[in-house]
């Protein structure tokens, strides 16, 4: 599949965080847990009403368990003919909770109700919607997808409250990252065995979690007393957040409502980049390779010089590898040529690069000021940085990917507007795979741009033997938006200017002017 959204924009932008060393306040938080049970609440008492067949149809939440517990007959969680979805309302708070069961699973409906029900109504506000799903014998699953649980097989007593801690996430301000980060810094310790080793790769999630059950402990259970001193400014910084879910006021004050999209098949199961054994003709192109001396344009240089996402160390191509190039398309002979950067050790070689670029037709190639290709050891993906109008690929990237990644570009405001959502809305089914269904519109918009694309390259879709006709509405706004520069007739038109040529001069970028060298 194109993965055009492998990579998410914070690995982008280099954010990973920095290793550090810190020792364990205890071998592991989970020993705090069972600690919890004496001082929990008994259940709330409740009503509940079982979903209709119509509401189902309309939407569940978005996280992959609900459609495979409804839908996959491949999936461990398939679950159709015993599976229920309740509203539940418990006597603190008017509004109901949405939980889904399936009966096949280990814990009863009323337990798993029972497992909100332990909690206040503030703190039971955290946890938009909860799922119980089928396991195979001996194992369990827990995790949140935002203010969505999943959870089954085997659960303690104390299951709400670790659901509840592990969602206050969503409640920290997006500046959370590094306000955490510089309260461990200030630290001795963190939480347990797990959360030091984490820290030792750059990750810090072990330890706010860590920190947030040692805090809970501190606030409710309290004896035997925990010295946790050696953790005091993580402590410091998390307890207002759990606080105010757990000693707010009022019936079920924040509520998060459940998120619910329509449960639609993909039309390409297998990725839109099946449509790629079948090519689009590229326009021939004239290549001319800079000297390292010329230096780089400077959203190039940026980018490649950012971290991976999984390491923070290794950057997306060395500066020794990287290299420049003209490229002057045939179908655009009086344009200025594109600047288009390559790394040497990208599974892409340069012709390839030129190839996949020369497919885009020439007017919608005009909305990439410059592509960046580097390698990639695992994952064949093309993106975007829209505010760049940079077009980003790795490994060896399909051509869709090409496609998608510039329909991001062109995309804009429309993907949000109420007549693609409306249009995308009505459609049977979804182009491919997709991440966030709760706001499908931009990805949605970049694959039907690269269907699109094959459907007007002289050769139809159906011609392809693809009937894509449960997505013809999403097929129809594109077109009516942009779709003459998706032709193969379509012309060059002005691009935004190519960003600064710079010299990297030790940690600095200078200006320069530069000059080309014929390879």
């Amino acid at each position: 599949m194109g993965m055009i959204t492998a990579l998410c924009q914070m690995a982008l932008l280099g954010l990973a965080s920095a290793q550090i060393d810190k020792l364990p306040l205890m071998k592991t938080v989970r020993d705090l847990h069972p600690k919890f049970d004496p001082v929990l609440p008994a259940p709330q008492k409740y009503s509940f009403t079982k979903w209709s067949a119509d509401e189902v149809h309309r939407g569940i939440p978005p996280d992959g368990a609900w459609s495979e517990s409804l839908y996959d007959t491949e999936s461990d969680y398939y679950c159709k003919d015993d599976f229920t979805i309740y509203n539940v309302t418990f006597v603190d708070c008017p509004e109901p909770w949405l939980v889904g069961h399936c009966a096949k699973g280990a814990q009863t409906k009323e337990a798993t109700f029972d497992i909100l029900g332990r909690l206040p109504s503030s703190a039971r506000g955290v946890i938009s919607d909860l799922l119980h799903v089928k396991m195979r014998p001996g194992r369990s699953v827990r995790y949140n997808v935002g203010h969505s649980v999943i959870f089954g097989g085997a659960s303690s007593s104390t299951e709400g409250l670790k659901m509840m801690l592990s969602a206050i996430r969503l409640d920290l301000p997006d500046a959370s990252d590094n306000e955490f980060a510089e309260a461990v810094a200030a630290d001795t310790c963190v939480a347990d065995e797990q959360a030091a080793a984490d820290l030792k790769q750059g990750r810090y999630r072990g330890a706010l979690d860590g920190a947030m059950s040692v805090a809970a402990y501190l606030k409710l259970v309290k004896t035997p007393p925990l010295d946790a001193s050696c953790m005091n400014n993580q402590l410091k910084y998390l307890s207002p957040y759990l606080d105010a879910r757990w000693d707010t006021p009022g019936q079920c004050p924040n509520k998060v409502a459940p998120r619910l999209v329509q449960h639609k098949p993909f039309f390409f199961e297998d990725g839109i980049d099946v449509l790629d054994a079948d090519p689009v003709p590229a326009a021939d192109a004239e290549v001319i390779q800079w000297d390292k001396s010329d230096g780089y344009p400077q959203h190039c240089l940026e980018m490649s010089q950012t971290p991976r996402e999984s390491d923070n160390e290794t950057l997306w191509c060395n500066i020794d590898r990287l290299n420049v190039y003209n490229l002057t398309y045939s179908d655009c002979p009086d344009q200025e040529p594109w600047t288009v950067c390559h790394c040497s050790d990208s599974q892409q070689s340069v012709d390839a690069m030129v190839t996949k670029f020369g497919r885009l037709p020439a007017g919608l190639r005009s909305y990439v000021r410059h592509l960046l290709v580097v390698s990639h050891e695992y994952i064949d993906w093309s993106t975007s940085v829209d505010e760049w109008n940079l077009l980003m690929s790795g490994g060896n990237a399909p051509d869709s990917s090409y496609m998608s990644a510039v329909s991001q570009i062109i995309s804009r405001e429309f993907v949000y507007s109420e007549t693609w959502k409306n249009a995308v809305s009505q459609d049977l089914c979804w182009p491919e795979p997709i991440f966030g269904l709760d706001s499908p519109w931009y990805q949605v918009f970049a694959t039907t741009g690269a269907a699109y694309l094959y459907d007007a390259s002289g050769k139809s879709l159906l011609e392809r033997g693809y009937d894509a006709s449960c997505m013809k509405r999403g097929l129809q706004a594109l077109g009516k938006y942009v779709g003459n520069e998706y032709r193969r007739t379509s012309k060059c038109h002005d691009r935004l200017p190519n960003a600064p040529i710079v010299h990297p001069v030790g940690n600095n970028l200078q200006p320069s002017n530069h000059k080309l060298v014929n390879v």
